[in-house]
């Protein structure tokens, strides 16, 4: 029996003994480990090297600003979690990278071999990852799936709680499927329609883009759709800064990158931004031209019409549409993936911190329930965010 089989087979105790924690501060350190297990065991979006990278190399972050933890079973790593330091309020914080753009988060896990350690050596082991973090008062882990949370070991090392919000997914086996359960004949007619119309105003053509100059060129003019319509709802850009819409260039070619977009004559009318990953698709941005005179065909809805065949007849399990309420939403997707939040402090001020963070999150729970005061909460929130921070702002 070989050593690796030998491990795998042992009781949790013995193979738990053999179990080492590691900090590393630069990503090409863990490159070659992040590589084996994204390979096997990637899911999420947000577990893809590329994507970090991308992050890291369009905000400039220095070994300063980051931060790998990676656990080992007798010296073969099972599990990686990445994250970025950053200054929030006058604390030192160790997050997930890229902040609120990729909607879910969960660190890298083996979770077969994962599973040989019992449960209270899981908690031992994170927890002393966590204490090898120097220079911060607070580890803060929103948005992550609870079912991930649950098996990866962190729910009972830090407890957490359930947040409000939750991940939408449509999940079907072919087009087919989806459209024989998400359209009704009503639906179809409204959508033949809404296709006529725009038919009727010139050419219409659906395209899939891939890394490239041309897909630079559809990223910027997304991006200036999305300011158009920030603009006019009074809401502060979430990606005007430099460092986040160079970020979205990076990703698609190191992140696999796929656009669907929507052209009228040659102009581009919608963009859906995806990264594939898990066997799916995670819809990260959506963009309609912004000119009243484009809305009369619902360009965005038949982009999204267009983007849901195409995906589901070209091989693609899921397409992840994110967190928060919209009607397209409600229209085509068929599961909820709840997603918790965890807060482990390191200092007392971490204490204080992460008592705020849990009664904010009960407050916007309650919120939620109150569509008026939900909706001047994403107004305020959405002023308040958006830009690339590290430990040096």
């Amino acid at each position: 029996m070989s050593a690796l089989s030998a491990m795998v087979n042992a009781a949790p105790e013995s193979v738990s003994a053999r179990a080492s924690v590691s900090v590393h501060q630069r990503i090409e350190d863990v490159a070659d480990a992040w590589q084996r297990l994204e390979n096997a065991h990637c899911t999420l979006a947000s577990q893809k090297y590329g994507l970090i990278s991308a992050w890291i190399e369009a905000g400039a972050l220095g070994s300063a600003d980051c931060v790998f933890i990676v656990i080992s079973l007798a010296g073969v790593p099972v599990a990686l979690l990445p994250l970025m330091r950053k200054r929030a309020y006058g604390l030192r914080v160790a997050s997930w990278f890229t902040g609120d753009h990729l909607g879910s988060y969960a660190p890298l896990i083996d979770l077969e071999r994962w599973r040989t350690v019992a449960e209270g050596e899981q908690v031992r082991l994170w927890r002393q990852g966590f204490s090898l973090l120097a220079d911060c008062d607070l580890v803060h882990l929103p948005d992550m799936p609870a079912s991930l949370a649950q098996a990866s070991g962190l729910s009972a090392a830090l407890g957490g709680r359930l947040l409000a919000d939750c991940i939408h997914i449509s999940r079907y086996d072919n087009w087919a499927s989806c459209d024989a359960e998400r359209r009704d004949k009503r639906r179809r007619k409204v959508d033949r329609q809404q296709g006529s119309k725009l038919a009727g105003r010139g050419e219409v053509n659906f395209e899939i883009v891939t890394a490239g100059a041309e897909a630079d060129g559809i990223i910027d003019t997304m991006f200036a759709h999305r300011a158009e319509r920030f603009k006019v709802q009074g809401i502060r850009d979430p990606f005007r800064h430099g460092p986040v819409k160079a970020f979205y260039k990076h990703a698609m070619q190191s992140a696999d990158g796929i656009l669907h977009v929507l052209r009228l004559d040659g102009q581009v009318i919608a963009v859906r931004y995806n990264i594939e990953a898990g066997g799916g698709l995670y819809s990260l941005i959506t963009s309609m031209h912004p000119s009243p005179d484009m809305q009369f065909g619902s360009p965005g809805k038949q982009n999204l019409l267009h983007a849901m065949q195409a995906s589901f007849d070209g091989g693609y399990r899921f397409i992840d549409m994110g967190k928060g309420e919209s009607d397209e939403k409600r229209l085509w997707c068929n599961e909820k993936q709840p997603l918790m939040a965890f807060a482990h402090a390191l200092t007392p001020t971490g204490r204080l911190a992460a008592a705020g963070l849990a009664a904010g999150e009960r407050a916007k729970g309650a919120i939620k329930t109150h569509p008026a005061l939900f909706d001047m909460y994403r107004r305020l929130r959405s002023r308040m965010g958006g830009r690339v921070q590290t430990a040096r702002t």
